[in-house]
């Protein structure tokens, strides 16, 4: 992502591991949005929607198209 090559399809693959991520801390440790002691899945879902606004909007001027 850094050098804004094939930018939208690795924040694509970002989403999917934030999904994971945010299903397991829900599901598997029963954490709550904020979590005890900073470990909840708020960072988490802040992750997730930037990659999903760099998806949404193509990520800016500086990207190597595919």
């Amino acid at each position: 992502m850094a050098l804004g090559i094939l930018i939208q399809l690795a924040a694509i693959g970002l989403i999917v591991i934030m999904l994971g991520a945010i299903q397991k801390k829900i599901f598997v440790w029963k954490t709550g949005f904020w979590g005890k002691g900073g470990n909840g899945w708020h960072y988490d879902l802040m992750l997730l929607v930037m990659n999903l606004v760099i998806v949404v909007t193509g990520g800016g001027k500086l990207v190597v198209p595919a």
